[in-house]
């Protein structure tokens, strides 16, 4: 044990599994999509947001998923705080870690990112939620079982006066009923022409769900779709900031990239624990994932909601 604790210390571990894993793609794609992104330096306590067009209301979110807003006015910025996402500590087995250490510290890094970028979706679609303003809510027609272009159309109507060039978030109900559109409306045209014409990239978002607090939230609901205009006045309408980490590598070391601070940590404990994986006891390094994030609505106008249910 000594040994491969020597060989595969407490730093070399987390170098390792600091190395980014897909470096095109650092973040999930919805984040890409919908949001205006940005980085702060490591001795930025708040991030501020300044519009120099009229902006009325913009909401945020904290750790606990509580979203709050306030008002904003031209040229006086609204202050943001950093919210820590942490993911549950992950086990890494010593024996594993002897047999092949590059293959099970993959596995664990890819679970570390996997469960960071549920975080950042989950607070996204949660400030997407409470951002709707009234009236653009829409639901199933009176003729109607399933989603259907007409409502797409009414959500567009919703916001085409503050924004253009939309994503459609869909849920997976809702993504099942538009590959069906042809068939149950026995419409002899391309689907992916339509959505084309309208200016619309449909992303399909089918996530697990993430404990906040304890409590395993849905992040979105199967029968729930969104349209959000990603050309406003003040640019997309959502913003999301990463903070660049300090260098803590006595904590359990951090990746430096090109000379910049990382975004997100992985720690990784000093002495082996024993864990426990139900009536079963081993000795186990225990990593956890870490980052510290600002997600914000600066345009709720640009945002529409459907309900199936």
């Amino acid at each position: 044990m000594d040994e491969i604790k020597n060989k595969y210390g407490v730093l070399e571990m987390a170098r390792i599994l600091g190395e980014p894993r897909v470096p095109e793609k650092p973040y999930p794609e919805i984040v890409t999509e919908l949001c205006d992104i940005d980085s702060a330096s490591p001795d930025e306590y708040v991030y501020y947001f300044d519009v120099l067009a009229d902006t009325d209301i913009v909401y945020d979110i904290t750790a606990t998923g509580t979203v709050t807003s306030q008002n904003v006015a031209p040229d006086v910025p609204a202050l943001f705080n950093f919210t820590d996402a942490v993911t549950p500590e992950y086990y890494v087995k010593i024996t594993d870690l002897a047999k092949a250490k590059e293959a099970v510290l993959a596995r664990k890094t890819a679970l570390i990112e996997r469960s960071l970028n549920v975080y950042e979706t989950y607070y996204l679609i949660t400030l997407m939620d409470a951002a709707i303003r009234a009236g653009n809510t829409e639901g199933l027609r009176s003729s109607s079982a399933q989603f259907s272009f007409e409502n797409l159309i009414e959500m567009i109507d919703d916001i085409k006066d503050y924004s253009d060039n939309y994503t459609l978030v869909a849920g997976g109900t809702i993504d099942r009923d538009i590959l069906l559109w042809d068939w149950n409306d026995n419409k002899y045209t391309s689907l992916a022409l339509a959505l084309k014409q309208l200016g619309i990239n449909v992303i399909r978002l089918k996530v697990p769900a993430v404990q906040v607090n304890g409590t395993a939230q849905t992040v979105l609901s199967s029968t729930v779709a969104y349209l959000v205009g990603k050309n406003t006045t003040i640019g997309k309408p959502f913003l999301f900031v990463r903070k660049r980490l300090n260098d803590i590598d006595f904590l359990g070391g951090a990746l430096k990239q090109n000379g910049e601070k990382p975004e997100r940590l992985i720690f990784v404990s000093p002495n082996p624990i024993v864990a426990s994986g139900g009536s079963t006891r081993y000795l186990a390094l225990g990593i956890t994932g870490f980052e510290e994030i600002v997600c914000a609505c600066v345009n709720p106008y640009a945002i529409a909601k459907f309900n199936r249910a």
